[in-house]
């Protein structure tokens, strides 16, 4: 009789109490969205094709924003910065494609045109890019972000009245972001020809 006990005992333990389960596993902090922007192993090197000048700094239009981590703008660089990069000649703070975040948790300043700026900064240069008049589309990695991915459509009637102005007026470039793990299905982004 004390056989059958431990037996069942042991059975009840075994089915509710730790053992072998068939439910499938969520992480702990919960279910992780689909990316926005999907990585491509077959996305690589780097090509630039415009014929317009897409110089300038593209500021998100709503905040991106991942941990402490806040996108500032987007850069794109000129004729001299793309031939640099091309030719190897390149910096470990510069690229002509490149996305710059603020560490909001730094020492804050108001700039000359009333914005917020951060002192600590992080730019995720490069590991691919592909940009021409209709389309930038961007790989990088950083440290404390992962990978940065971002595939985006150029307005260029949009771009074109904004550099006429000298000033973001409407959005030009329009896509989807992938920060780490942190999806951006849709951003979009003014343009300046500088600070």
């Amino acid at each position: 009789m004390r056989s059958i006990v431990l037996a069942t005992l042991t059975a009840v333990c075994l089915s509710g109490c730790g053992g072998p389960s068939t439910k499938t596993d969520e992480t702990a902090a919960g279910p992780v969205a689909p990316p926005a922007v999907a990585a491509d192993p077959s996305f690589t090197g780097f090509k630039h094709d415009q014929k317009q000048d897409l110089f300038g700094y593209y500021y998100p239009t709503v905040e991106v924003k991942v941990g402490d981590y806040k996108l500032d703008h987007l850069h794109i660089g000129g004729p001299v910065g793309f031939g640099d990069w091309v030719a190897g000649r390149r910096t470990k703070t510069y690229g002509p494609v490149m996305l710059e975040f603020q560490d909001v948790t730094s020492p804050a300043r108001t700039n000359a045109l009333g914005n917020t700026s951060y002192s600590v900064k992080l730019r995720v240069l490069p590991t691919a890019y592909a940009l021409n008049d209709e389309t930038v589309r961007f790989v990088g990695t950083d440290s404390k972000l992962g990978d940065v991915r971002l595939d985006a459509k150029i307005d260029q009637a949009a771009l074109k009245a904004a550099q006429a102005r000298g000033k973001d007026v409407a959005p030009v470039i329009t896509g989807a972001l992938q920060v780490g793990d942190t999806p951006f299905k849709v951003v979009a982004f003014t343009w300046k020809g500088g600070d």
